[in-house]
């Protein structure tokens, strides 16, 4: 009896290896597929920045005086985000001590004038006299002599006009340039010396955009042709299309990296200076390419494959990759567009196992 039991186990042993080996040969794993697409795909890379005013000006007294008035001409008072105009008044200083300077130049430059005509009759009769020798040479000498002096006290009055009109003129504080009031320095009653600051102002109308970018993509930007994409974080679901503005043409020794500028129109004063930007920088574009989803290669060391279905099988395919472009990659050789490959479950096939298609996508 014991005999017979032993030779029963042992047959059953044989039987359990054998359905095991079987089931192993014929796994079928479960995958998703995909097939190709056409499309058009850019390489693009992506920087951080933020949005520069072109200019940031303090606006300085330039003659010294007491602040009367910080109104514009319209009569509204001028405060941190008043919009200005280039050569607005903006500002009065007081302006009587200059205007009392200027009405003295005035009346010397008038004075000055009569001497010069007194001078210059004076020579005039001198010389008349000397062709008919009733006048010395010492005399036409010393005629000459004060008409070029009145010559040049005139002169020299001319320029006290001049200056006692632009240092009454200064008395008026202007804007430089279209920009906004970022901050007010002084307000009325202050006593001012000449380069006290009055105000800053800071042009927003265009906002420079400036983006650090590597020297090895340097041989691919291009001014005025080059396409970026820049989201500002005030508005995350905008995307605005720029064209790139300028290289700068120096790099950086230490980082490695070249200068690149954009500029963004703001008239509308929708952004401000310091806001934060990232940029989407296009180098490259390839029409008609044929891409996949970027989930269905495999990374090997010395390249890519992806496994193509054929027969309800997988099928090692090496692949030559080429643009990344968000979720999906492009294809430059090792399959074609009726070829189907697996999308999920790739990463545990090997060459020639069975498999069934869950969902093609």
């Amino acid at each position: 009896m014991k005999r017979i039991f032993t030779i029963i186990l042992a047959s059953c042993g044989i039987w359990t290896v054998a359905w095991g080996e079987s089931q192993q040969q014929e796994r079928t794993y479960i995958v998703r597929t995909t097939r190709q697409q056409r499309a058009s795909i850019v390489e693009t890379v992506s920087q951080t920045g933020s949005l520069e005013a072109p200019a940031v000006v303090q606006v300085l007294a330039k003659v010294g005086g007491r602040l009367v008035s910080t109104l514009k001409p319209d009569g509204s008072d001028i405060t941190e985000g008043t919009k200005v105009s280039k050569g607005e008044i903006i500002g009065k200083i007081e302006p009587a001590e200059y205007a009392a300077r200027f009405n003295a130049a005035k009346a010397g430059l008038a004075h000055a004038k009569a001497s010069l005509d007194d001078a210059e009759k004076e020579f005039k009769r001198t010389e008349a006299l000397l062709k008919v020798n009733t006048a010395t040479e010492q005399e036409a000498d010393r005629a000459f002599a004060n008409l070029e002096r009145a010559k040049a006290a005139h002169s020299e009055a001319e320029a006290k006009l001049q200056l006692a009109e632009i240092d009454l003129d200064e008395t008026d504080i202007r804007a430089p340039f279209d920009g906004v009031i970022s901050k007010k320095h002084n307000y009325v009653g202050a006593m001012l010396s000449q380069t006290t600051p009055v105000y800053t102002i800071t042009s927003v109308d265009h906002l420079r955009i400036f983006f650090d970018v590597p020297t090895t993509i340097y041989s691919k930007l291009f001014p005025g042709i080059t396409d970026v994409r820049i989201t500002v974080d005030a508005y995350p679901d905008e995307k605005i299309d720029l064209k790139l503005f300028s290289v700068h043409p120096v790099a950086s020794g230490v980082t490695r990296t070249v200068r690149i500028e954009l500029q963004l129109d703001n008239k509308e004063g929708r952004y401000l200076p310091g806001m934060y930007v990232k940029g989407e920088i296009s180098l490259n574009r390839h029409d008609d390419a044929l891409v996949i989803p970027y989930t269905s290669f495999v990374a090997l060391r010395n390249g890519a494959i992806v496994y193509k279905i054929k027969d309800n099988h997988a099928v090692t395919t090496e692949v030559k990759l080429g643009i990344r472009y968000d979720d999906v990659i492009e294809v430059l050789e090792g399959i074609d567009e009726n070829d189907v490959i697996v999308s999920a479950g790739h990463h545990r096939l090997t060459d020639g196992v069975s498999v069934s298609i869950d969902i093609e996508e």
